[in-house]
C-alpha cells in the first residue's frame, strides 16, 4: 500500500480510534441536526422578512439566528472530529467530503455572525444578556443554599441553626431592603432591554446576597464560640 498506507495502519494500531464512517453514514447520523438547521435557518428569513413589514424588535431574529449559530457549531464539531478520524486512518477521499462539510459549516458561521453585526446586534445581545442571568442563577443558588459546609451547622443551638440558614435569612434582608427603598420613593430603574444592565444587576444581587450570607455566617460563628466558652 506504500508508505502513506503503512503509516495509516501504524496510527490505527497506535490510537486505537474507528474508523470514521462513511458520507451516508455521516449524513444518517446527523440528519436531525441538520433539519434543526435547515428549519432555524427557513424561520430566520421568515422572521426578517416579516420585521421589515411591521415595527416588530429584533429580539426574535437575533434569537433564531443565535440558535442557528449554535446548530452550525455543532455541525462544525461533529464534521471536524470525522476529518480528524479520517486523516488518522488514511481515508484521504472521506477527509476530503468531511472538510467540505466542515468548512461549508464554518461560512455559515461567518455569515451568521456578519448578520447579527449587520442589524441584529441588540436582539442577540439582549437573548445573551438574559441567558446569562439564568445561568447565574441557575449555578449560584444551588451553591449557596446547598453548600456542604453550612449543613455541617444543622442542629444545636439557634446560633448554630441560623449558620445553617444563612442564605435564606441574606435573601430575606436583601429583600427587605431594596422594598424598603421601594416604600421611600426611590425604586430602582428596570432597563430589561439592556442586557448590560441585566448582567449588572445580577451581578449585583449575587454579590450582595453573598457578602451578607458570608457576614451572617461569621457573626453567628463568633456567637456560638463566645457562648459555648461562657459555658465551659
Amino acid at each position: 500500500m506504500g508508505r502513506w498506507g503503512e503509516l495509516a495502519r501504524q496510527g490505527r494500531a497506535e490510537t486505537g480510534d474507528e474508523r470514521p464512517p462513511s458520507m451516508e453514514a455521516f449524513l444518517e447520523s446527523n440528519h436531525q441536526l441538520f433539519t434543526v438547521i435547515g428549519i432555524f435557518g427557513a424561520l430566520s428569513v421568515y422572521l426578517m422578512k416579516f420585521r421589515q413589514s411591521t415595527a416588530t424588535r429584533t429580539g426574535a431574529v437575533g434569537a433564531v439566528l443565535l440558535l442557528f449559530l449554535l446548530a452550525s457549531f455543532v455541525a462544525v464539531k461533529n464534521s471536524y472530529r470525522c476529518t480528524e478520524r479520517a486523516r488518522r486512518h488514511g481515508d484521504y477521499l472521506l477527509l476530503f467530503g468531511f472538510a467540505v462539510f466542515m468548512y461549508a459549516f464554518v461560512t455559515l458561521v461567518v455569515s451568521v455572525v456578519l448578520v447579527i453585526l449587520s442589524g441584529y446586534a441588540q436582539g442577540a445581545e439582549s437573548v445573551l444578556g438574559s441567558s446569562f442571568v439564568y445561568a447565574l442563577v441557575f449555578v449560584y443558588v444551588p451553591f449557596v443554599f446547598r453548600a456542604d459546609i453550612l449543613r455541617e451547622f444543622s442542629g444545636g443551638t439557634p446560633a448554630t441553626s441560623g449558620i445553617r440558614y444563612a442564605p435564606h435569612l441574606a435573601a430575606v434582608a436583601l429583600a427587605g431592603w431594596y422594598g424598603t427603598q421601594w416604600l421611600r420613593g426611590s425604586p430602582p430603574t428596570l432597563e430589561l432591554d439592556s442586557a448590560a444592565y441585566s448582567i449588572g444587576i445580577s451581578l449585583s444581587l449575587v454579590a450582595n446576597h453573598f457578602l451578607i450570607t458570608a457576614g451572617l455566617v461569621a457573626v453567628l460563628w463568633v456567637a456560638e464560640r463566645v457562648l459555648t466558652r461562657g459555658r465551659q
